[in-house]
């Protein structure tokens, strides 16, 4: 029997809390922007919940969407969270299975291993968030060994073997999976954004720069995302000494939290970078317009990537990006377009890219309509064929 949409149940695998409205990756960013626009009758999204969350507790997020936290966890531990989701994920993955879904889409590939083979015949459509292998950079040492790397490479290579589908979210990746020999169960489909949502808006510029105490000539420079190492968070400090020799007022906001965070905060006081530097924590991610709108530039100068959703947001908003050349980055971001790609992730190479962009005040209307063809309503219906066809092929 062939489903349609309006009868769909969708089960979303995805390892975050959406019961508090705190994104905590590219995968929950990316949901955050999607989800309004599904249009399955029902959209269940299987998450962890953070420090209090009671577990199996229902969440509505809209009318057709529940985020049901399987388990309850604490955001910084000795473990690694890849660990314990997926225990957590292999533990309920009978519940999960029973719980009337008719097609599963993951996110994080731990969260897809328990689910590739199945009794009950629901096929697995696995979206992968970049080609770099995260384990490599892992914040505990033990996790950066070739023990652990080898194991998630294996692990993906049963998600290619066994996966009904494969989405790749740019075109290294999309080269990966093909190499890997999954070319005829892929396709390059692109991070979306909600556009109803993220737009260019003076109001809410002009009561966040109020709000902020920003003068008229003040340069409010953004950072938004988890706050470790690997995103280049200090190399965005350590290059206020350049900006400060252009003589250019400047505000420097870091929304997120990480590992990372209590490090840097004390490195910005040692620095007496106090005045200039102000970091927000947890943002909700309904509050994220307010700021991409607020400001006069994006800086994303990490180590690896895959097309960041902070980056179309951003664009969304009609702010200027400077980015480094790395991932699906150069995909989306085009030099003096709507921002700059970095060749050189040296702190004066990464003040020269700031300066260059908030001199060149570029359009922020056009800005926005740059990034058109990354729009969410775009992306759920490529999704809503992916998923017709797989479940076609299932039923055969």
């Amino acid at each position: 029997m062939k489903l349609v949409q309006s009868e769909l149940t969708l089960g979303i695998i995805d390892p975050s809390d959406f019961s508090k409205k705190l994104v905590s990756g590219g995968s929950s960013g990316f949901l955050s922007n999607v989800i309004p626009h599904l249009k399955a009758k029902r959209v269940i999204i299987f998450g962890i919940g953070l420090d209090d969350v009671i577990p199996w507790k229902t969440f509505y997020l809209q009318p057709n969407v529940e985020f049901v936290p399987i388990c309850s966890l604490r955001f910084f531990s000795r473990i690694p969270m890849r660990f314990k989701v997926l225990f957590y994920y292999m533990r309920y993955r009978g519940k999960i299975l029973r719980s009337g879904v008719d097609v599963l889409y993951v996110q994080m590939p731990e969260c897809c291993l328990p689910f590739l083979k199945n009794r009950k015949n629901i096929p697995v459509i696995y979206q992968k968030h970049g080609s770099e292998n995260p384990v490599a950079k892992s914040k505990f040492t033990y996790g950066r060994t070739i023990v652990f790397r080898k194991f998630y490479e294996y692990v993906l290579q049963l998600i290619y073997k066994n996966a009904q589908w494969i989405i790749a979210i740019d075109r290294l990746t999309h080269k990966e999976i093909i190499k890997r020999g999954g070319k005829k169960r892929s396709s390059l489909l692109m991070n979306a954004v909600d556009m109803n949502k993220f737009f260019p808006n003076d109001v809410q510029r002009n009561h966040a720069r109020e709000h902020y105490a920003l003068k008229k000539y003040d340069n409010a420079i953004l950072f938004v995302g988890r706050i470790e190492k690997t995103k280049g968070p200090k190399l965005l400090v350590d290059c206020i000494h350049w900006l400060k020799n252009k003589q250019y007022p400047f505000h420097i906001f870091f929304a997120g939290e990480g590992t990372y965070k209590t490090y840097l905060e004390n490195y910005v006081m040692r620095m007496n970078y106090n005045s200039i530097v102000t970091f927000l924590g947890h943002v909700p991610h309904e509050d994220l317009p307010i700021l991409y709108n607020m400001s006069d530039a994006l800086v994303l100068p990490s180590e690896t990537e895959g097309a960041p959703m902070v980056i179309l947001e951003s664009l969304a908003c009609g702010t200027p990006v400077v980015a480094s050349n790395v991932g699906g980055i150069p995909d989306i971001v085009a030099d003096g377009i709507n921002g700059i790609v970095l060749k050189d992730l040296s702190p004066e190479h990464l003040a020269t890219g700031i300066i260059t962009v908030l001199i060149n005040k570029l359009s922020r209307q056009e800005i926005s309509e740059s990034i058109k063809t990354f729009s969410a309503s775009s992306f759920v219906d490529s999704l809503d064929i992916i998923i017709a066809n797989v479940l076609q092929k299932n039923n055969l």
